[in-house]
């Protein structure tokens, strides 16, 4: 299934550019390719943090206590 694709228009500076020219050739992909790639690992890189951040909210320093206490200790050979 392919998915829908919106349009956008970047104004990048002329070096900005000529590196981004570069990598995508280094890559062999098109520019258009190694934007949506690098902007979509930037949108994974973001949700995850927002992730461990919901999830060190709630951490309590208690139960995580608990849960160690309750592991039996076994020794590593």
């Amino acid at each position: 299934e392919e998915s829908e694709m919106k349009a956008m228009q970047v104004r990048v500076p002329d070096h900005v550019h000529a590196r981004l020219k570069e990598l995508a050739q280094e890559e062999g992909i098109s520019i258009n390719s190694f934007i949506v790639s690098s902007i979509s690992n930037e949108v994974v890189r973001q949700e995850t943090r927002d992730f461990f951040k919901k999830a060190a909210s709630n951490y309590d320093p208690e139960k995580f206590a608990e849960v160690l206490a309750a592991i039996p200790d076994i020794p590593i050979s």
